[in-house]
């Protein structure tokens, strides 16, 4: 009896420490419930630095269960909206370092390339009429990667058919940004240099509309060097349709000759259309 007395007080006493564990569990989730919903509000009005306060505050004071894995999603899309590139970029890959096989990964992804390429985007660019595609292509290259990987490993998620959309957009960027590289150097009489770079418009951007000037740069610059052959080759090239679908058969670079380099001399006077600034888009 003594034996059976004692049995039912540790019995007693266990349910009483599960019952002390669940009060405090219990307290944390009620918390981390109201973080979110302040966070929550704070969204639906659009206040992101508020939403960024409490969002970032659950995580540090919550950093498990449901609450805080949908204060790690939705952060991604709060420091988008913010303006926050760097931030986006490091809160969905920290999502994915944490929850690789969430569902949401897809989405993670495509913020990430919605984030990057609108680096060289703002109101005053916009409003001054600046080319974001001028501008440094780092950032595109990424955004790039970024949606070829929803593309290929998520075809079937809810972003890919936007993400192929992109794709082709930033693949025309990409083009334009040789194409405008190639125009620097010619404007400054680089003409090897200027060759070189419209045979990449050629042979890596087939089908973009930056195709068709670049072989007439290439026409030119060979022929301002001397190599008519090769113009006429370009010539002949363009007959064919070369660079509209495929990048089959452009004639090859020159070499550099006598009194051509590789610097970039200083652009003349009344300098037309070229770009100012090189660093802003040689990409070297």
């Amino acid at each position: 009896m003594k034996r059976f007395c004692l049995i039912l007080l540790s019995i007693g006493l266990l349910a009483g420490c599960a019952s002390n564990n669940d009060e405090p569990n219990e307290l944390r989730n009620a918390e981390a419930a109201a973080i979110y919903e302040t966070a929550k509000r704070a969204m639906d009005r659009g206040d992101w630095q508020t939403a960024t306060q409490e969002l970032e505050s659950l995580q540090a004071q919550y950093p498990f269960g449901i609450h805080a894995t949908q204060a790690q999603l939705d952060i991604i899309y709060v420091y988008y909206r913010s303006g926050d590139v760097a931030s986006t970029v490091a809160a969905a890959e920290r999502f994915r370092r944490i929850n690789p096989r969430h569902r949401a990964v897809p989405y993670t992804w495509y913020m990430q390339g919605l984030a990057l390429e609108e680096k060289n985007e703002d109101m005053l660019k916009r409003w001054v009429g600046v080319d974001g595609t001028l501008r440094d292509p780092v950032p595109r290259r990424q955004a790039f990667d970024a949606y070829t990987t929803v593309v290929e490993q998520f075809p079937e998620s809810d972003y890919a058919d936007d993400a192929r959309t992109r794709l082709d957009g930033l693949f025309a960027d990409g083009a334009l940004y040789q194409l405008s590289v190639a125009e620097f150097y010619a404007d400054r009489r680089a003409w090897v240099a200027a060759a070189r770079r419209a045979i990449t418009v050629i042979d890596e951007f087939p089908g973009t509309p930056s195709v068709a000037p670049a072989l007439a740069l290439l026409e030119r610059a060979y022929r301002e060097i001397g190599l008519e052959d090769l113009a006429e080759g370009v010539v002949a090239a363009r007959a064919r349709g070369v660079g509209e679908t495929d990048p089959a058969a452009t004639p090859a670079a020159p070499s550099l000759y006598e009194n051509e380099t590789d610097v970039v001399p200083p652009a003349p006077q009344g300098g037309g259309n070229a770009p100012t600034g090189a660093g802003d888009i040689m990409d070297m």
